[in-house]
């Protein structure tokens, strides 16, 4: 079951922000998406996840054409993303946060809730569990009640991303998650990546830290003023003059 972005066309006014991209993410496939300011990563993820409409193109799931699905039903099919600006509620604990992520696909009926029978209770606790895990992978457990409000941006990122996985997605893409993170949280960033990878899931990368891509992405896409200019992997990436022109800067 893979991501297929076909000859995908987005304008906003009279500015294409993305132009004919072609794509498609496998199953424990790791790729990057890179590109200066402007160049439509984000719209990119925006098309894939529902947040913004194709005036042409197609975006699938395993052949099922994704267009009549709402974000929400995005993520019940198996793509879970995070964003640029992380969206929490400051009063939350971090374990109530990556609760939260258990929504979309969670099974319980109101009436459950209210009443609280012991199905309910086993439940709560199985995804207490869960949550405690998906903070494990991360490094993050020691955290999981302390307040979001109360926590540095680069650390928000990561919880950001276990609220993400709490979803049990087949996809996550990931929009910037390495800004503002220290080196540590950056290594422990790229571990949770590569075993995300390992179990299967596929991850789609925006992200400005080319060292970083370079250590976990298996293949780039190169984005310009909403074009594909280069794909590759990592190391013929970097030899090409082109991405030097457009990512670098021509000054490089």
């Amino acid at each position: 079951m893979t991501i297929l972005v076909e000859s995908a066309e987005v304008r906003f006014g009279g500015v294409k922000a993305l132009d004919s991209v072609d794509m498609e993410v496998r199953p424990g496939e790791v790729l990057a998406v890179i590109g200066p300011n402007g160049s439509g990563k984000t719209t990119l993820f925006n098309v894939i996840t529902g947040f913004v409409p194709l005036v042409g193109g197609r975006v699938s799931l395993g052949g099922h054409d994704l267009a009549k699905q709402r974000p929400s039903e995005r993520i019940v099919s198996g793509v879970s993303r995070t964003f640029q600006t992380p969206r929490i509620n400051p009063d939350l604990s971090v374990r109530e946060t990556v609760l939260c992520g258990f929504y979309p696909k969670s099974r319980s009926s109101l009436l459950a809730a209210l009443l609280r029978g012991p199905a309910m209770a086993r439940t709560e606790s199985a995804l207490r569990r869960q949550a405690e895990e998906l903070l494990s992978n991360l490094g993050l457990l020691s955290l999981a009640d302390r307040k979001m409000g109360d926590l540095p941006l680069g650390l928000i990122r990561l919880i950001d991303i276990a609220r993400a996985m709490a979803a049990r997605p087949s996809y996550i893409l990931l929009d910037e998650p390495a800004a503002g993170l220290s080196r540590s949280e950056q290594a422990a960033l790229v571990e949770q990546m590569k075993r995300l990878a390992g179990e299967g899931i596929g991850v789609l990368l925006v992200e400005h830290n080319f060292p970083l891509v370079k250590s976990v992405a298996a293949n780039i896409i190169v984005l310009e003023r909403g074009r594909v200019v280069i794909r590759g992997e990592p190391g013929e990436v970097s030899r090409n003059p082109e991405f030097v022109r457009a990512y670098l800067g021509s000054s490089a």
